[in-house]
């Protein structure tokens, strides 16, 4: 089954589990470009600021699918969450509750995060937020000291919303974010790039004040990123691209949100500083995105930019390291993908073009790549230096080029990363 929005098989699949999403609180994250790196932060900040068990849920996979659940940075073992995924199937074809692959996917790391006895989880939003299985989860409660009674969501993040999905989620930047402002809860706080469509921060603000939800809008002026506990300056930061300035900046904000209410309630557990906090962001790893990786002995920069808005920041970090020189491209999209926003920001006349294709995705089996006779198709109306060659592995131990960039998929990123660590 592919992707079909509901919380209606979700929420059976979780009751018939005991509703293991009830044992832990949340950072929920939606957006179309930048919650992965967002979730990356906040998890790396609550570990080194807390004595907390930090969940994070973050899809599609990079390399394993296990990849997805992490337990204080590192990826869940293997078979526990092999274990957990099989009852789970197992559960939905026995009650024949007929839950889609990303269903059971969540319901797992829901799952997990009980059995590991989690005390705050990140949730990525797979798709949209509205109806997005992520989206079950409830708000946090809080008595008149501010301290949590009930655990749930604490705060939601809004990245930069671009246009993605638009056959399921809406054709316009607006009718996007609707879906995207859905994480938002009652009575919680949103932190939402304000770096986006002043329609779009409209509607969000709009969407917050009819939900009693506190909305915070960040557009730092600078790279020293003022917080309560100090600055932070983003060159601290190990990702690499001057749109990480946002991102940080919103994880920032969630934690000093977020962090009366934990002072209250776990006095003993949170100490969070200017340091813990400055080592979190230190520490932060988000592979895939503007990474620079060797194989062999090439040096190749992986970026899994796949839509326009994360094409036009590629291009500008392309124009501020490659001094206009040629660019040698390893391509494949996903089928489905508007290319001519992706393509035309990216490939200039100079520059050469390898086709590639990348494998079936463990766990989402709808999921396929682009023709590359349609793919090379579109690339040449850029450049008339097109090469297609079926086999990635092929092409990395061959390619004679310097200037190496692989993009245009995840899909693509997490194949050359898993060739790398099986070299």
């Amino acid at each position: 089954m592919g992707i079909e929005l509901g919380l209606s098989r979700i929420s059976t699949l979780l009751s018939k589990l005991g509703n293991p999403q009830l044992t832990s609180n949340y950072i929920h994250v939606a957006g179309t470009n930048g919650k992965g790196s967002v979730c990356a932060y906040l998890s790396s900040i609550l570990s080194t600021s807390t004595d907390f068990k930090i969940g994070r849920f973050t899809s599609p996979h990079l390399i394993y699918k296990y990849d997805s659940v992490t337990l204080n940075n590192r990826p869940v073992a293997k078979d526990i969450f092999y274990q957990v995924e099989n009852e789970i199937i197992s559960i939905n074809k026995r009650y024949d509750i007929g839950a889609t692959e990303f269903e059971i996917l969540t319901a797992t790391a829901f799952k997990i995060f009980n059995l590991e006895n989690v005390d705050i989880a990140v949730m990525e939003v797979g798709l949209g937020g509205r109806e997005d299985s992520t989206n079950v989860i409830i708000p946090a409660e809080f008595n008149k000291e501010g301290k949590i009674v009930k655990k749930g969501v604490l705060a939601t993040g809004i990245t930069k919303i671009g246009m993605d999905h638009e056959n399921i989620l809406g054709s316009t930047l607006v009718e996007i974010a609707y879906q995207k402002a859905g994480i938002i809860k009652p009575n919680t706080v949103n932190v939402i790039d304000g770096t986006n469509e002043q329609d779009v921060l409209s509607l969000v603000s709009e969407i917050s004040g009819k939900l009693g939800s506190e909305n915070h809008e960040i557009n730092p002026s600078s790279k020293d990123i003022n917080t309560s506990f100090g600055t932070i300056n983003l060159f601290e930061s190990p990702l690499k691209g001057d749109y990480q300035l946002q991102n940080i900046s919103l994880a920032l904000k969630i934690v000093d949100l977020i962090t009366p209410g934990l002072v209250r309630t776990y006095p003993s557990q949170t100490h969070i500083s200017h340091q813990s906090i400055l080592k979190g962001v230190q520490s932060t790893s988000w592979p895939g995105r503007l990474q620079t990786v060797q194989y062999k002995d090439k040096e190749i920069l992986l970026d899994g930019a796949h839509n326009g808005s994360a094409a036009i920041e590629l291009k500008k970090y392309i124009d501020s390291t490659y001094n206009d020189e040629p660019i040698t491209f390893i391509l494949a999209v996903t089928k489905g993908k508007d290319l001519a926003p992706l393509l035309s920001q990216l490939i200039k006349p100079q520059d050469n073009i390898i086709v590639t294709n990348f494998g079936i995705v463990d766990g989402m089996p709808w999921i396929e790549a682009n023709s590359t006779d349609d793919l090379a198709r579109e690339c040449g109306k850029y450049t008339g230096n097109v090469s297609i060659n079926e086999s990635i592995e092929d092409i990395l131990n061959n390619v004679k080029e310097k200037n190496v960039i692989v993009c245009g998929s995840l899909y693509l990123v997490g194949e050359v990363l898993r060739l790398i660590k099986e070299y």
